[in-house]
């Protein structure tokens, strides 16, 4: 087969869209099939470590996206005439290429507050059209599949769950070995709690800080590490941290190289991934994986990924998700069995699975 995949969103520090497509290659690096793939990127050195197989080749695409969707990827596609084509979310215009289609989630349907106005409205209109108009659909859980199916009056028979797996670095490591590392590296003295993803509104992070601030009242010294690019309406987390006067306890590293992730899980205290709306929640699965105690939301797909290996908790209430971290930090039991849960959670999704039912959707339309 001759497919073309769009995944620009490699090297934008995007996190879960751009982890999705770098597990999918990964993936399809490791099987064997005498497929011929055209990787569709934007920046060269995000797919560096793709290159030295034969059955890839890479076309570069424009940055902006209207020059990109509207003009450069119906052109190449005329040119190189794949059999499937596969994007994320938005299938371009004028495109006639049998066309497989990521959608993560429907955030933008359920919480338009959290999007920029513009941003949304596109999404809703555009989305909806692509999945119209795309030959199939995968998506990331069971519940975004029933959300889909639902919201979008898709037929259930065209859409495909293809889980993600934390990747094979995502185990437990030496934690004095790792808090060393993450000292040298970023000077991040431990203990502390960690979170992992982007920094935006849905993730709820104003209302974890003021549930960490209730937590050090009660005299926990950990400090609160959120790691992850700054997103739209981060002020009003940075807000938040300056009127609880927790600039000296709650630190932001940044965006963190994928590589050096698994120093950070394996470091921490434990891992609290509070957001309101998820597709699958990544960073949850690599944390279980990681053999870290982990807190996570209940609704959307989260329940689903974490399972017994998670503590759940109410996004919307500060206090349930502050008496979820006191009672981890204070019972060093818990944390272990937590811990032993997790990793058996976490494996119980395959790696592979992903690139595996990918492969079969593909064929499934040529």
């Amino acid at each position: 087969m001759k497919i073309a995949i769009d995944v620009h969103s490699l090297g934008t520090q995007s996190g879960g869209n751009e982890t999705y497509f770098r597990q999918l290659v990964r993936g399809l690096l490791q099987d064997t099939s005498d497929n011929h793939y055209n990787l569709l990127y934007t920046y060269p050195s995000a797919i560096q470590e793709f290159e030295g197989d034969d059955r890839f080749s890479f076309t570069r695409i424009p940055v902006n996206p209207i020059t990109r969707n509207a003009i450069a990827v119906p052109r190449l596609l005329r040119q190189t005439r794949p059999q499937v084509f596969h994007c994320q979310y938005v299938k371009p215009p004028f495109v006639k290429t049998r066309t497989v289609v990521t959608i993560h989630d429907l955030a933008h349907e359920h919480h338009p507050e959290f999007f920029r106005p513009l941003e949304a409205f596109r999404l809703k209109q555009q989305v909806r059209r692509t999945a119209t108009r795309a030959d199939h659909i995968l998506t990331v859980s069971e519940f975004c599949a029933a959300d889909i199916a639902r919201r979008l009056h898709v037929p259930r028979e065209k859409i495909t769950v293809a889980y993600q797996s934390a990747a094979p670095g995502f185990q437990p490591r030496n934690p004095s070995q790792c808090r060393e590392q993450v000292t040298a590296r970023y000077g991040i003295d431990t203990p502390f709690i960690l979170y992992v993803g982007r920094i935006q509104a849905r993730k709820n992070l104003p209302r974890l800080v003021e549930a960490y601030a209730s937590v050090r009242k009660q005299g926990v010294s950990a400090k609160l590490v959120l790691v992850g690019k700054m997103d739209w309406q981060s002020e009003r987390l940075l807000e938040k941290v300056k009127e609880l006067r927790l600039e000296n306890a709650v630190i932001f590293p940044g965006y963190v190289a994928y590589d050096d992730l698994p120093l950070l899980y394996n470091a921490a205290e434990l891992f609290v991934f509070p957001s309101i709306f998820e597709g699958f929640g990544l960073p949850v699965m690599e944390s279980m994986a990681s053999g870290v105690p982990t807190i996570t939301s209940f609704g959307s797909s989260l329940e689903e990924v974490a399972g017994n290996g998670a503590l759940l908790v109410d996004p919307n209430d500060t206090a349930s998700i502050a008496n979820a971290m006191s009672r981890l930090l204070g019972d060093a039991d818990l944390r272990q069995e937590l811990a032993a849960r997790g990793l058996q959670r976490s494996a119980r999704f395959k790696s592979g699975n992903l690139a595996q039912k990918t492969l079969d959707v593909y064929r499934s339309l040529v």
